[in-house]
């Protein structure tokens, strides 16, 4: 009940989903079977107030959950057994206001949509802040308050979804602008407060959940 996220580890073993109002983490094989489950409590917040909205996998196993009520990272063994938390409220490096989406990239390094602080932010492969980029503001690289998705391609480009701007900005895995795309209204390419991002392991094909106009569009990014 209240699925919202959905990721697959980087071997392609397991599938794992993150329910709000359930309150929990799932996870099933490539087939569908059930294989566990696990809540929030004993996590430093009591289970109802955690409210997990994005989750990701690293090649260790290990699943990290975006709370965007505490303002942390959530960290757990793939059996549902509780690490711990990085980050805490406020506007310094490895600080949250409102974490939405999370990617993981091929060396294990963790990408953050850290919503109100219009930035993402970056940590290497042992949780340690390493960087961040972005700023409030309707120019190039600029971000509204509402950035919830996130995804990283084979050739390390970092894909950005913006509500609230109806578009897609592509930066590399140092914050460098690229790109951006999309525009509000229901043609081809076009946005309706989209919320999610993924890219195939092949790095070629873009999925977007067009949210507000009912559909996924798949694109393509032309070298």
């Amino acid at each position: 009940m209240g699925l919202h996220d959905v990721t697959v580890d980087p071997k392609g073993k397991y599938i794992y989903t993150v329910e709000l109002k359930n309150h929990r983490v799932q996870k099933f094989n490539p087939n569908g079977m059930f294989i566990t489950k696990w809540g929030f409590n004993g996590t430093g917040g009591r289970d109802f107030m955690r409210a997990p909205h994005q989750i990701a996998v690293n090649s260790l196993g290990n699943v990290y959950l975006t709370d965007s009520n505490a303002n942390q990272i959530l960290k757990f063994y793939d059996n549902g057994t509780f690490i711990g938390t990085l980050g805490s409220k406020g506007v310094g490096p490895g600080q949250f206001n409102t974490p939405h989406g999370i990617a993981i990239d091929a060396n294990d390094n963790i990408y953050v949509t850290d919503m109100k602080n219009y930035r993402v932010q970056v940590f290497d492969s042992k949780d340690t802040f390493v960087r961040q980029w972005g700023s409030l503001g309707i120019g190039l690289g600029q971000f509204s308050e509402t950035v919830p998705g996130i995804a990283i391609d084979t050739n390390n480009r970092v894909y950005v979804v913006d509500k609230i701007n109806s578009q897609v900005h592509m930066f590399d895995n140092t914050g460098n602008y690229l790109s951006s795309w999309g525009s509000d209204g229901k043609g081809p390419q076009q946005l309706h407060k989209p919320e999610d991002i993924a890219v195939n392991n092949q790095g070629e094909d873009i999925y977007i959940t067009d949210t507000r106009n009912s559909r996924v569009q798949i694109l393509q990014v032309i070298e």
